[in-house]
């Protein structure tokens, strides 16, 4: 192809070939280099100072001596190994129960005529948008004996005093984490089980094979790739919980790898951050080999599973299976949402948690009388609106500079997000303390809410990616060429062309992960100081430190209510873009002309 002295060629992914500014590639290289050092900083930086602070005698900015007698001393430990078992059989467990309950649902949703179908969608997405502690903390009061609802309600019906049911046990830490881990592998199955080809299925009912046969020896084996990739996002999301661990599991004397971070840095006199520092660099190295793995399963391997035969539109009939299937909706739609909003709300309205018969509105007053919590509530709303919009941005900026330009260097953050990824939480924290505090100049950072808002920006980061690099993809790049050819720059037109179309995408990503950092216990329990508290710092010294069970039901009540107004308001923000937006693109008039 001839090209002019002020272009050149670009391959895109439909095979043509198309035409670039060069001013435009080349005024891209100081965009890319700046992600660059901020992927680096943010992404790099932390888990490299967290492999160096496995090797120190001293705490994060204390002056030290080098030395490796953490690393045999961790891994010799018989403590460290069984905390490694119980890590595995718990991640493996919710992994097995929330990918079948994902899939089946996924399956009930976009293919069957099941009743009530509709609903699981939304319900999915409050289940993950809503913070894990949330779950944890009511479980907690409808299962604690001896007066937890459940327990309180067996022993009025049955007559005698009961404690049959715990949640401070196997059976409530694996349950109440299943639950949360059903809606992340719904939300990311749905899309490639709806989209299967239906032509499959009707070949194999044509040959004569039952409709539960074509289920286990055609679409399974079709979809075993998508499967196999979530169910090790799973087991990541297992091996790296910290909330319901806390709050359920050490009570119960069930140790995971995150509490035991916890432990040594927390509660161990003095804190043992070089111990802190080689369990959690195991820990890396476990979820990192299980990121390569769903890599090597995936990569190389093409199922079809759209093509232009296929139907969306056809649904199978169950007949009276759909009551089956119609009854698995309501039973998760009471164990996940119903049950654990009610408790909250009931413990909540209890001057004395246990207490049944009278009902009182005095924690909400002391709650909003408290300044210390109105200050978390305020701290934790600034950490969702300025983490999750500062993370939604970085990960729209980076989706752009991979998929947009051809600088060398474009893959680089999106291969430090797919590090970033695969490290827990707590080891984040754990890493941004060695990091930040190594450093003179910010070291001062430390006990601010601003450190935590840097830290929650590396946790979220990418989530945001997801959804940001999928509105940029559908991105045609000949608007971009236009802008530039017009004279517009690199920057214009990435804030004229592509933030403006990816706007409505944005606002849903800077919602969800606004919500997940605010709700994040992992981050600000380890970084925040007692001048900067969070609701859910609040919510976990209000349930297990000091128990006022209702106070604590009470904040969180407060919180979710918070939540419930900033979604109502983003959505009417999400509107109104989306009618701006559709009026300033030309429409076709009836000759086929713009208007």
């Amino acid at each position: 192809m001839v090209t002019s002295a002020h272009s050149t060629e670009r391959a895109t992914g439909d095979g043509l070939r198309r035409l670039v500014p060069v001013r435009g590639a080349r005024s891209a290289r100081p965009f890319v280099a700046v992600l660059c050092v901020l992927a680096l900083v943010l992404f790099v930086w932390p888990v490299a100072m967290l492999a160096i602070g496995a090797f120190r005698t001293s705490a994060p900015g204390v002056p030290g001596e080098w030395s490796a007698q953490a690393v045999p001393a961790v891994l010799s430990d018989p403590r460290t190994w069984s905390t490694l078992l119980q890590s595995a059989a718990l991640a493996v467990t919710v992994t097995a129960v929330g990918v079948v309950l994902g899939f089946f649902l996924a399956w009930v949703v976009t293919r069957t005529d099941a009743p009530l179908r509709r609903v699981v969608t939304p319900m999915m997405m409050v289940v993950f948008a809503v913070p894990l502690l949330f779950s944890a903390l009511s479980w907690g009061m409808l299962a604690q004996p001896p007066n937890g609802t459940l327990n309180t309600a067996v022993a009025a019906v049955s007559g005698a005093d009961t404690t049959w049911l715990t949640a401070y046990s196997w059976f409530g830490l694996i349950g109440t984490t299943a639950l949360k881990v059903t809606a992340v592998a719904y939300l990311l199955l749905s899309g490639p089980v709806g989209a299967m080809d239906r032509s499959l299925t009707e070949a194999s009912s044509l040959a004569g094979a039952r409709r539960w046969t074509t289920f286990w020896r055609v679409e399974v084996p079709v979809l075993a790739p998508a499967v196999a990739g979530v169910a090790i996002l799973c087991l990541v999301l297992g091996l790296g919980l910290l909330d319901v661990a806390l709050v359920l599991g050490v009570p119960a004397g069930i140790s995971v790898f995150p509490t035991e971070i916890y432990g040594y840095l927390m509660t161990a006199s003095p804190p043992e951050y070089a111990r802190a520092g080689v369990l959690a660099l195991v820990l890396v190295v476990i979820v990192l080999l299980l990121v390569a793995a769903q890599n090597r399963v995936l990569a190389g391997r093409e199922f079809v599973t759209v093509t232009g035969k296929a139907r969306a539109g056809d649904v199978l009939p169950l007949g009276r299976a759909r009551w089956a299937c119609t009854a698995v909706v309501v039973g998760y739609g009471l164990v996940a949402v119903v049950l654990p909003f009610l408790q909250l709300v009931l413990g909540s309205l209890q001057p004395v948690f246990g207490v049944y018969g009278t009902f009182t509105l005095d924690n909400y007053l002391d709650v909003l009388d408290d300044r210390t919590v109105l200050e978390a509530l305020s701290n934790t709303l600034l950490l969702g609106v300025v983490a999750g919009f500062v993370a939604t941005l970085l990960a729209a900026l980076i989706s752009y500079a991979r998929l947009r330009t051809t600088a060398v260097l474009r893959t680089l953050p999106d291969l430090a997000l797919w590090l970033i990824i695969a490290v827990p939480g707590v080891v984040v924290s754990l890493g941004v303390l060695w990091a930040y505090l190594s450093t003179p100049v910010l070291g001062g950072l430390y006990g601010t809410v601003w450190i935590v808002v840097l830290a929650l920006v590396a946790l979220v980061t990418p989530i945001a990616a997801r959804a940001t690099s999928g509105a940029v993809v559908q991105i045609g790049p000949e608007l971009e060429d236009a802008a530039r050819t017009a004279g517009a720059s690199q920057a214009r037109t990435v804030v004229d062309v592509v933030l403006r179309l990816i706007l409505p995408a944005f606002l849903g990503a800077w919602f969800v992960t606004g919500v997940l950092a605010a709700g994040n216990l992992d981050i600000p329990v380890l970084l925040a100081s007692p001048s900067t508290p969070t609701v859910p710092t609040i919510v976990y010294s209000l349930y297990s430190q000091t128990g006022q069970t209702a106070q604590a039901a009470a904040v969180l009540c407060v919180f979710l209510a918070s939540l419930a107004a900033v979604f109502v308001l983003l959505l009417a923000l999400r509107a109104s873009v989306s009618a701006l937006l559709r009026r300033a693109t030309p429409q076709p008039n009836e000759r086929g002309g713009p208007r």
